[in-house]
């Protein structure tokens, strides 16, 4: 993923706790189970949807982890409850 940073998209709402972007193209993926997601996990699902989540909660979903945004705390509040343009550097 860092060889296409940086990405600016329009990043979609998905139940009320993280944002998606599909990707043109897959990328190479690992999809294992997570059980936790943590707030500013940046994670890779299905080889081609970019995930940001906003809330901790626990998921039987797999994703390929790609990062995490450091001090996450007014993360929820930032990108807001509709689809929003967010930059990855």
């Amino acid at each position: 993923v860092k060889n296409l940073l940086p990405i600016s998209a329009e990043f979609t709402e998905l139940n009320g706790n993280e944002k998606y972007y599909q990707m043109k193209e897959s990328l190479p993926s690992a999809d294992t189970p997570v059980a936790q997601i943590h707030k500013g996990d940046l994670m890779l699902y299905n080889a081609s949807y970019l995930v940001l989540f906003y809330q901790d909660f626990e998921t039987n979903y797999s994703y390929t982890r790609i990062g995490h945004l450091e001090n996450p705390e007014s993360l929820e509040l930032a990108v807001g409850n509709d689809n929003v343009t967010i930059t990855i550097q």
